[in-house]
């Protein structure tokens, strides 16, 4: 049925899961709403109404004669998602009869649903009025404490929703790690066999069809070749070939070909999917021979190319992955290896220095062990890396040596001191000397083996303060709203932050932050009493909530505050200065809406700010006139976000590599620019501060990234695969849950290999939550990805954090490059900055070097990469690639 009178055309099944809860939520409700005597239903936003109206059939035909179907439909459509508002009376025509909806919100402030309540209220009924056999009435005493009770029932209800939902989804998680887990072992079984051609004695030809078949076969690719370059004529031969199909098969077709036919022989690799741009030189070569996909990878014969593996898929179209492209990458290094051994057959070290090459960028940790003479050959450096308790590494290393036969090729072993563990995998080699050998690789499987549950309990009292968080505040806000409806009442809200508090938490260190805000908690508490609630807003922010009964203590209460602040805080027996700044705002006199109070509490507070600090500043239509300007603004901002963000452009300064002759391009920073249809050209410096606090950063944020990889990705497809891109992250953006997921989303649409994107992040941020940040950025580069730390030298850090954050190069800033070579501390600066990088072993990058004297005075201070308007300014994508995609 449909009693609430919206459409449920487009609602979704209800499946037997859920069928089975609505159950048990229908024999709650009936208890309940037969104790309290009144009647109600639920609605929930995705299927509808939910449950019956509990009560008889002529119960339920007289509510549907004096509760009408449009009021209540009326009521349900005034909830939506952000409103704060969570209870809603409807006074019906009759006035006994009240009609109230209760929002059902999920742990975001999603709307879910709505309670239905119906009520008859029989201290308003008059003498001559009778109502109808077993309909329920009630006095309109205690209602409020019934709202509540639902209120509470619903966030218990829901808060076990989300944790089943999380259970869930962390099971899921789990099946994944395993697929992925069972692929990596399938994928080094294969190389495991593919490596056992370094020590063929067959001829090289078909030591590389043997190899092509395994690589091909487990890919299931059509077809996989070898080319052979004549110098002598610029001609090519296809000297190897393994086809899927007999029909595939081109290798006839593929001799004395003329080099300028095949647009791949550049000496670059070429990784071209069939949903990919391709220019039309590759369209016609794919047309010719009926190539949907392909994979070109150069391999070289002294030094200079002379062949090229080619992967193609004839029978459909085929999108290449990251881990596909690695893997063929590894099969080239192999095929590079054997022919490089066959041209130094008598070179023993040689040989070694090959397969030693290979192993160390496997990505697994190698041993080869001499089995007779009980020691080990080679280790790589990944296999040293996985253990440092000796007791472990002293267990491994038994458990390789002294056993002399496995019941099985593959086994899992736990380390009990680190508590990790690893899957290792055994083969039997010749080793270059011509010895059998014992090949050994492991792989850590902890986070598969040691999988746990984590539930995250979202209370309503900051933990660190002690006092009620933001959550709270936004809901005692709406209730007294709701209050001075009823009770024409008032009130107001104090808005306050410290001054310069970057200083004190950066300068002297977080524990010293934290603790200088539980001081100003606890003065605050001090100066509010119990009848006025507090709250920590988040980082430095705080509000005082001021309800009727106190609001004539507001002047005393402010001059408190600011005599609280005149006075020094005592942090672990040393005083430091710390002010406030605060906003006021009445209600109902400045709004009688939670978020027009906010927002003209903010501008009270930013007014503060502006005046000089240390001060209180009442909202008025004066404070809030420079906020006009900034309302137009947020109003294109919004529009342009809203529209995909088609105003917004992405420019690319090229960034130089300062260790290859030359000083070639190596890649790109990425550089958002804005051209508003009604604004016009807005500078960064003015829109993206903006951006950051409207939340909208993260949209653009994300536009920019899909972007700036979409066209890194083309660069490394056609000839440049060395091209990384760099990509400014703001503060809002790395706070975000889920960063992790939308940078991993960009990666799999855009197939961009993760090495070569890299996150910047300003040194103010790095300091700001140091914690968190550092928790942050570890998962990002789990992803792949390298993350530099921009503008280092501008902020308050100290160098324990560069040496802990997990980072990748270290941007200085451009107010050290203007006179540096002129300058003895800009000279000490950058020198200083070079050798920390190296010790901790990370890229120095420097900005804006505009002058051959500044790139001059460089050269003998270790920098890696260079940009600025020297070699370059920002490009648009067309400039860039028509200068540097040769």
């Amino acid at each position: 049925m449909n009693l609430s009178g919206v459409d449920s055309l487009n609602m979704q099944p209800i499946n037997n899961e859920l069928q089975m809860l609505l159950k048990d939520v229908q024999t709650i409700q009936d208890s309940f709403c037969k104790s309290n005597r009144i009647y109600g239903y639920c609605y929930l936003k995705e299927y509808g109404v939910v449950t019956d109206i509990t009560g008889r059939e002529n119960e339920k035909t007289f509510l549907k004669e004096h509760f009408s179907e449009d009021k209540r439909t009326e009521l349900i459509a005034m909830f939506s998602d952000g409103n704060l508002e969570n209870v809603i009376t409807q006074q019906m025509d009759s006035e006994y009869l009240l009609l109230q909806g209760i929002a059902i919100r999920g742990e975001h402030g999603e709307l879910i649903g709505v309670w239905v309540m119906m009520v008859i209220l029989s201290n308003r009924l008059s003498l001559d009025l009778k109502l109808p056999e077993n309909i329920m009435a009630r006095t309109s005493e205690g209602l409020d404490e019934i709202v509540l009770f639902v209120q509470s029932l619903t966030e218990v209800f829901i808060r076990e929703r989300s944790r089943c939902i999380n259970l869930k989804s962390n099971l899921d998680e789990v099946e994944v790690s395993e697929r992925k887990l069972e692929s990596i072992l399938q994928r080094n079984t294969v190389m495991t066999e593919i490596l056992k051609n370094l020590e063929s004695e067959d001829d090289f030809t078909g030591t590389v069809e043997s190899i092509l078949k395994m690589a091909s076969s487990y890919l299931d690719i059509s077809e996989s070749c070898l080319f052979r370059i004549n110098p002598e004529d610029d001609t090519v031969d296809m000297v190897a070939e393994w086809t899927k199909k007999s029909e595939f098969r081109i290798m006839n077709r593929f001799t004395r070909v003329r080099k300028e036919q095949l647009p791949f022989i550049t000496g670059r690799p070429f990784t071209i999917s069939a949903d990919a741009m391709i220019p039309d030189d590759f369209m016609n070569f794919f047309g010719k021979y009926g190539i949907q996909a392909g994979v070109f990878l150069p391999i070289t014969v002294n030094d200079r190319l002379g062949m090229y593996l080619g992967f193609v898929q004839m029978d459909i179209p085929r999108k290449w992955d990251i881990e596909e492209v690695k893997f063929l990458n590894d099969v080239r290094k192999v095929v590079q290896s054997i022919l490089s051994r066959r041209i130094t057959r008598n070179s023993l070290a040689s040989s070694y220095t090959t397969i030693e090459a290979i192993l160390e960028n496997s990505g697994c940790g190698i041993a080869v062990l001499d089995m007779a003479n009980q020691r080990f050959l080679y280790t790589n450096e990944t296999f040293k890396e996985m253990l440092y308790e000796d007791s472990d590494r002293y267990d491994l290393d038994g458990l390789l040596l002294h056993t002399a036969e496995f019941p099985q090729d593959r086994l899992e072993y736990y380390a009990v001191h680190e508590k990790k563990w690893f899957e290792v995998s055994f083969g039997g080699i010749t080793w270059i000397d011509g010895r059998g050998v014992r090949l050994c690789t492991l792989y850590d499987i902890t986070d598969s083996k040691n999988y746990q549950k984590r539930i995250e309990h979202q209370a309503s009292v900051d933990y660190m303060t002690g006092l009620l968080n933001r959550k709270r505040f936004e809901a005692d806000l709406a209730s007294e709203l709701r209050s001075i409806k009823r009770y024409k009442s008032s009130g107001a809200v104090i808005y306050m932050d410290l001054d310069d508090f970057k200083n004190i938490n950066e300068g002297l260190g977080h524990e010293k932050g934290d603790l200088l805000l539980q001081e100003v908690a606890s003065g605050l508490e001090r100066i509010a009493g119990i009848r006025i609630n507090t709250y920590r807003i988040g980082g430095d922010e705080f509000a005082l909530l001021l309800p009727q009964d106190k609001l004539g203590e507001l002047s005393s209460i402010l001059g408190k505050l600011q005599n609280l602040f005149d006075s020094t805080w005592n942090l672990e027996g040393k005083e430091y200065y710390c002010t406030m700044s605060a906003g006021v705002v009445l209600f109902p006199a400045d709004g009688d809406d939670a978020n027009v109070l906010l927002r003209r509490a903010d501008y009270a507070l930013r007014h503060a700010k502006v005046s000089g600090k240390n001060r209180v500043e009442f909202y008025s239509d004066e404070s809030s006139e420079d906020s006009i300007k900034r309302l137009d603004m947020e109003r294109a901002l919004r529009k342009a976000v809203d529209e995909g963000c088609r105003e917004f452009e992405v420019y690319y300064q090229p960034m130089v590599d300062t260790n290859k002759p030359g000083y070639p391009c190596c890649g790109a920073e990425a550089l958002i620019r804005w051209k508003s249809e009604t604004l016009g050209f807005v500078m960064p410096s003015d829109f993206i501060p903006l951006a950051e606090y409207l939340g909208l950063i993260v949209p653009i944020g994300e536009y920019v990234l899909y972007q700036a990889a979409e066209r890194c990705k083309y660069w490394n497809d056609y000839g440049h695969p060395e091209y990384t891109i760099n990509v400014n992250l703001s503060v809002v953006q790395l706070m975000q849950e889920e960063i992790i997921d939308t940078v991993n989303k960009v990666l799999n649409v855009t197939g961009l290999n993760p090495n070569n994107l890299t996150l910047e992040v300003t040194e103010g941020m790095a300091v700001q939550d140091f914690d968190n940040m550092q928790h942050t950025l570890e998962k990002l580069r789990k992803t792949g990805i390298k993350v530099a730390l921009d503008d280092f030298g501008t902020g308050y850090s100290s160098l324990s954090y560069i040496r802990n954050l997990p980072l990748d190069s270290i941007k200085i800033d451009k107010t050290f490059i203007n006179d540096v070579g002129e300058d003895e501390f800009s000279n000490v600066f950058v020198e200083t900055v070079s050798k920390l990088a190296d010790t901790i072993n990370v890229d120095v990058v420097v900005e804006g070097v505009e002058v051959q004297e500044q790139a001059d005075a460089l050269s003998n201070m270790n920098v890696d990469v260079i940009q600025g308007y020297l070699y370059d300014k920002p490009l648009s994508k067309e400039e860039f690639e028509r200068k540097y995609l040769i």
